[in-house]
This record gives C-alpha cells, structure tokens and sequence, in this order.
C-alpha cells in the first residue's frame, strides 16, 4: 500500500490529523523535499511524535520509483509538501502502483492552488498555471509567457509560480516582473496591467504577505507567486482596492 500524504503549505500544524495515525503505522516513510519549499524542522517533531525515521528522497529517488520496491508486502507513506497531486511526478507513482496492482490512497491537503484565493481572486477563473524557472547558462526559456497570453486572451487569472530550490536560491519577484516586462517589450506586446499584478509571499504562514508588485519595497522570502489578474468582476475588484 503506498500513502501520498499531504504536509500543507508550511507547518507541521498543516498535516492532516488522519496522517498522523497512518504515518504511525507505516512501515516506511519518505518525505520528498524537492517540489515545493517548506519549513523542514517539523521533521524532528513528527519524528517523535509518530515514532519512526523519516527518509528524505529528492527527484531521482521519486521518479525512479524506487519507493515502491516493497510497497506491495509494506506499508509505504510518502510525504508532499502542499497537495500530494500538485506535481505530475506523484500521479506517475499511483499509475506505476495500478500497473504492479499496489494499492493507493490520497490524504489531501492545502497548497498553493487553494491558497491563492487569499488575493480576492476568484478561482474558477483562474487559467493554466505557468512556473518561472532559475536561468542557468543555456537555459533561458520564456515560453510561460506564452501562458501568461493565452490565459488573457480568455481574461483568465494566471498564477505564476516563482522557482525556489533553497531560501537562497530562488526567483525573486523583481526578477520575475522584470523579465516579463522584457518580454513584453520584446515582442511589441502590452497585454498586462501592470497596476493590478499581485505577489504572494510565504501563503499559510505568519510571514505571508500579499501586495501590488508596483508597490514592491520589502524583500520578500520563498517561495513566491505573482498572479496576473484577467477580467476582474466587481468583487475581485472590491477584493484589490482592499489591499494595502
């Protein structure tokens, strides 16, 4: 039996209840650490607290499914930061677990998806999610504005997530209002208000923060999302006038 388990958004007080009893009576806990960024020094206490070691696996160990090796004899939970089914890579194991007849179940939790609601945005008109990756030499892509454009084409929202591999290695949300303006300017564009553009910092934690990019004066900590507003209704609109 293989167990996605949810860990929230930030803190260990995030976990789903139900998980604490099934982590309790797994014979093998994994906690990926490479999807999403979060507060790892609950690891100590949900140690303790369920009473078994909790192994860190990162990319290679997840998409190799090398997790699965004893999940049909075992017990297995694997641990997502945010929603277990956030990421394509956890859909890929509960596929490979119905290919070897393993049994699967999900134990959601909050993330990004939901959260991003906070800004007064409605989510049933948010359109395709785009990510904004760390450049790296030969690696400079901007085909996430091509989403950011098709979402406005339709006056859909796009929720622009911003990199974080660490709290030092990140995509700030100055770089990121900067090299999409570049490429609006590069390709004679001008499809964004920028007035409206927001960035949520930290949601679900006591350092969130959620403000107008414009008005961008504070360093903002990981992770961190912009939201592009599409068409607002006058409650999304009542919903920006509000924030500081």
């Amino acid at each position: 039996m293989l167990y996605l388990i949810g860990t929230g958004l930030f803190y260990l007080n995030d976990l789903p209840l139900r998980a604490v009893d099934l982590l309790s009576k797994a014979d093998e806990v994994f906690m990926e650490n490479y999807t999403n960024l979060i507060d790892m020094s609950f690891l100590g206490p949900l140690e303790k607290t369920i009473g078994k070691k909790i192994t860190l696996i990162g990319r290679e160990e997840t998409e190799n499914e090398s997790i699965l090796a004893d999940a049909d004899k075992k017990t297995v939970c694997l641990l997502v930061p945010g929603d277990p089914l956030a990421a394509t890579t956890h859909m890929s194991l509960i596929l490979a677990c119905r290919k070897s007849g393993i049994k699967t179940r999900v134990v959601h939790a909050s993330s990004i998806f939901s959260a991003i609601a906070e800004t007064g945005l409605s989510l049933y008109k948010f359109g395709a999610t785009v990510s904004i990756p760390l450049y790296e030499k030969n690696f400079t892509p901007d085909s996430f504005f091509d989403g950011i454009k098709n979402n406005l084409d339709k006056g859909f929202h796009t929720l622009v997530l911003l990199e974080a591999r660490s709290e030092k290695e990140f995509v700030d949300a100055n770089t990121a209002v900067e090299l999409i303006k570049n490429i609006e300017k590069r390709k004679g564009l001008r499809i964004i208000d920028w007035r409206n553009v927001l960035y949520a910092s930290r949601l679900g934690s006591d350092e969130s923060k959620i403000g107008f990019t414009e008005k961008l004066d504070v360093d903002l900590k990981p992770p961190i999302s912009l939201v592009i507003p599409g068409r607002l209704n006058e409650i999304e609109k009542e919903a920006l006038d509000s924030i500081n």
